[in-house]
């Protein structure tokens, strides 16, 4: 079910970057500042994986794939949350 909510979101990522709104300085800006966003959470989300994996053994190795499927199938909702937020923000 986590897939079919990322493409949605991904679907609603791609229409605001297409369209004129995503297109102007603002959506420009709203562009940037969530890939800044999604990209730190990536590179936080992967160094913590490895340390829970690697350094303490928390996780076991072969839940990898699927942990890191989840992290980036939840990258596409978090950024679609964020770009809501910012569009509809007053002040950003």
């Amino acid at each position: 079910m986590l897939w079919l909510s990322a493409l949605i979101c991904q679907m609603y990522i791609l229409r605001f970057n297409d369209s004129e709104e995503g297109k102007d300085e603002r959506g420009k800006e709203i562009q940037y500042k969530r890939n800044n966003l999604l990209y730190g959470v990536l590179y936080v989300g992967i160094i913590l994986l490895y340390i829970l994996v690697d350094l303490f053994e928390i996780i076991p190795v072969e839940y990898l794939p699927n942990i890191l499927l989840g992290i980036v199938l939840s990258l596409s909702i978090l950024g679609s949350i964020f770009t809501y937020v910012l569009k509809n923000s007053k002040n950003y």
